[in-house]
């Protein structure tokens, strides 16, 4: 494949030019959120599993395959390699679903929380089949917050359901479960949080083993997954690699960023594998996004490709206005700026249109945005006094909210840049002058003492002087 290999997917080290993009991508994942680069939960695939309304009197091995897209079920005991590569028979007979597994289904999709979601795996546990049981683990990888998923992780109906799937996988001939739920397993895992190596490397072995079979969608789901999770399988993306330059005309805008993103985390980066992405999304760029532009372009920073023309295409397309318009503008515009900084594209009109739009709204960016915003306008060496004097403003306003390494690139991007920092000195995490809770708490002891006096005034007898 002429791919070389950079650094490995979990820590990301791309040498020392690359080392703040480095903090900026493990800020990312502290902080995820369904927005977040490089992929939304509204990309997800569906799985195809809603029943259409049909008469009681058609038979189920009438209905159309994709009406319920069932597995076949997997019958715990040896797992045997199919003959022919990607075939998707199986040495297990395949059966038409049950009608009590379609309305468990139709109960998963209905269940719009976690809750809902297990009690219905616990109450019909032992009548799931494999279409049900990823159904339960997509529909909870859909519905559940960041600050419910430790627990989740913890329930043990969850561990049941998890412990469930991973024997059902490691037991499955190759070739028997089909693309989209290999995707939709993978996404939902890492989603969840959940780390158990032993489960990824089963999905990878079947995802290389049917890989030419996935459709772009599906692909790009797994690739993504396996980046995030911090298990890139380097047969599975190699082989992967080889899948995507045959069929990435058939991928969308969304897709190939997804997909270049998970390619350049994963430290193989093959060098006709980026050009035929490049090539592709010169050729339609009109069809991209704002934020599919951002993830692209951070992507082929990522993996050390910088693609000249592709970033003065998208240079010249991201004004003031497109920028504005994001719906993620944060996110966006923060990762124009690194993409453009670490890539050593510095286009002084996309630094202009940067600074003007994230000026006009820094009360709506992270602290970590901040932060990175800031250090890529001085990796470009890019001076812009509007932008780093709202910069300031900001910090000393919003001061607490910012941990120690957030200041310290601030402030190192400050003294690049060779503006003062002079009114940065007395900015700190957790300052009190800017803390709203000591703010509150020196307004309620001043009411008290307030009161107190008043009382004690109203408690002197009449002819005592006041």
């Amino acid at each position: 494949l002429g791919a070389k290999e950079v650094a490995p997917t979990g820590s990301l080290l791309f040498g020392s030019k690359c080392s703040f993009l480095n903090k900026y991508d493990a800020w990312q994942a502290d902080n995820e959120r369904s927005d977040d680069f490089p992929i939304s939960t509204t990309s997800a695939p569906d799985l195809g599993l809603r029943t259409p309304p049909r008469k009681e009197s058609k038979s189920m091995s009438q209905m159309p395959s994709s009406s319920y897209s069932v597995s076949t079920s997997a019958s715990i005991g040896s797992r045997t390699r199919l003959l022919s590569g990607g075939s998707t028979s199986s040495t297990q007979p395949t059966r038409a679903p049950d009608r009590a597994n379609v309305r468990l289904n139709t109960l998963l999709i209905s269940a719009h929380t976690a809750d809902r979601i297990l009690q219905v795996v616990d109450l019909h546990y032992e009548t799931f089949n494999t279409v049900n049981f990823i159904t339960a683990l997509h529909r909870l990888a859909t519905v559940a917050t960041n600050s419910r998923k430790g627990n989740l992780r913890k329930d043990s109906r969850f561990r049941l359901l998890t412990r469930r799937l991973h024997d059902v996988v490691v037991s499955t001939n190759l070739g028997s479960l089909k693309p989209q739920d290999l995707s939709n397993i993978a996404w939902a895992l890492t989603r969840l949080g959940v780390v158990d190596g032993p489960f990824f490397s089963a999905l990878a072995e079947h995802s290389a083993f049917t890989i030419q079979s996935f459709e772009p969608v599906n692909l790009s789901m797994t690739l993504w997954a396996f980046a995030r999770s911090g298990y890139a399988d380097r047969n599975l993306f190699l082989a992967a690699a080889a899948v995507v330059k045959q069929k990435v005309r058939d991928f969308e805008p969304q897709q190939l960023a997804n997909t270049s993103w998970a390619m350049s985390k994963s430290g193989l980066v093959d060098k006709d594998f980026f050009e035929a992405i490049a090539r592709l999304a010169l050729s339609k760029l009109e069809e991209f996004e704002p934020m599919n532009c951002s993830m692209l372009l951070y992507s082929f920073a990522l993996a050390q490709f910088p693609h000249k023309e592709l970033f003065e295409a998208v240079g010249k397309r991201s004004s003031v206005r497109a920028l504005s318009a994001s719906s993620s503008m944060p996110h966006v515009v923060t990762n124009m700026a690194l993409a453009y900084a670490e890539a050593g594209v510095h286009q002084n009109q996309i630094f202009a249109s940067i600074a003007e739009v994230a000026g006009k709204r820094l009360q709506d960016f992270r602290p970590q945005q901040i932060a990175s915003l800031a250090s890529s306008f001085a990796t470009a060496g890019v001076q812009n006094a509007r932008l780093f004097h709202q910069i300031g403003r900001c910090l000393a306003k919003r001061s607490a909210e910012f941990r120690p390494n957030e200041l310290e690139d601030v402030c190192q991007a400050f003294d690049k840049l060779g503006y003062s920092t002079d009114s940065l000195q007395k900015v700190g995490p957790g300052s009190k002058e800017d803390d709203p809770s000591t703010w509150r708490l020196l307004l309620f002891l001043t009411m008290t003492i307030l009161m107190l006096l008043v009382s004690a005034l109203l408690a002197l007898p009449e002819g005592h002087p006041k």
